[in-house]
């Protein structure tokens, strides 16, 4: 057996392979702090809400820190942040090992073989990616698996363009940054991140509207859409804004790639976009329109997204560990519908 790990900065997933059909259980990424009680515990734990008590205070974990926040008017708390651990939050480690620990299980076998996703070092940041990629390489190890890290970008290449010879132009735009990753025959020519996503749409959409960063979060993950006929006033059309500000922005700094890679003329390829800030209806056509007006120096034989575009990178780490491992002859695993899960929750004094 081996495992797929997609390490986000909004959600964590894992992927396994059962007979015919790819597994797949997620997590949100993030946590929020609430006063300890006798009370309290006894019912987030009755409730199976997944928690950690910590002296006089209890952090809900995964997916109902946003419900928890929305309720008692709180920020959630995030143990990453712009798609790499964050150095703000003292609590980051043992927070997402709670989480990855809920999401991945136990190794099947000792040293069970696990592609894990990191991203690329951003080109429009001073941040670096090691240390966020080497303390999970750490924190994976001491779980008892034997863990590869794999581009986040060229994850995407492996799951969405196997039938394209695992050759064409794969863009995850995650909440903390978008990876991009040009591939030819399963070999990166480009690859790339930028520290903008779907956190940083929030945000923008926050602060021109003056509603919290968290409701504007649910808002746009409860059937937004990108048509653009919301009213510009509201947070709908103030996302719809931002979001195409950020399509503007990753194809200006493709085009600027491409030219500084020498990246050949004459390439046709597909286009696959996927991760979790590209779920909105709309999303699609909007950049292949933005696509169609840049100056990129190779053909676009089309734009797609992933059919399970939460799932995709999870996937292609999957891919890779499965075919390393020799399970696969580097194809999709013969997976027929994706399976999702919610990570069983457990409470953890």
């Amino acid at each position: 057996m081996a495992k797929g790990l997609d390490v986000g900065t909004m959600n964590i997933l894992s992927g396994r392979q059962e007979g015919a059909e790819t597994v797949f259980v997620q997590q949100r990424n993030s946590f929020v702090e609430i006063e300890y009680s006798d009370m309290a515990e006894q019912m987030l734990s009755r409730s199976e809400v997944l928690h950690i008590r910590k002296d006089d205070k209890v952090y809900v974990v995964g997916d109902d820190a946003l419900n928890f926040a929305n309720i008692f008017n709180k920020e959630t708390r995030r143990p990453m942040q712009h798609g790499i651990l964050s150095s703000e939050e003292a609590s980051a480690i043992p927070m997402i090992k709670l989480i990855t620990e809920q999401v991945v299980g136990e190794p099947s076998k000792p040293n069970e073989r696990l592609f894990y996703s990191s991203p690329a070092d951003p080109i429009d940041s001073g941040l670096t990616t090691l240390y966020h990629e080497k303390t999970l390489e750490s924190m994976l190890g001491d779980m008892g698996y034997d863990p590869e890290p794999i581009n986040e970008g060229m994850a995407v290449i492996y799951s969405e363009l196997a039938d394209n010879n695992f050759t064409g132009l794969g863009i995850s735009f995650g909440a903390g940054m978008t990876n991009v990753c040009l591939a030819y025959y399963a070999v990166p020519v480009m690859k790339f991140s930028i520290a903008r996503g779907g956190d940083w749409i929030d945000e923008q959409t926050s602060q021109a509207t003056g509603t919290p960063v968290d409701k504007v979060t649910s808002i746009k993950e409860d059937d937004f859409e990108l048509d653009f006929r919301t009213d510009v006033g509201g947070v709908e059309g103030a996302l719809a804004i931002y979001y195409e500000n950020l399509l503007d922005y990753v194809i200006e700094n493709i085009t600027r790639e491409v030219d500084e890679e020498d990246v050949e003329e004459g390439l046709d390829v597909p286009v696959v976009v996927t991760g979790g800030t590209s779920s909105p209806n709309g999303f699609e056509d909007l950049f292949a329109d933005h696509l169609a007006d840049a100056n990129i120096p190779f053909s676009i034989s089309g734009v797609r997204s992933a059919d399970e575009p939460m799932y995709s990178v999870a996937s292609g780490a999957l891919v890779a560990a499965r075919s390393e491992e020799g399970e696969s002859g580097g194809d999709s695993g013969g997976a027929d519908e994706p399976a999702a899960e919610e990570a069983a929750p457990e409470s953890e004094d």
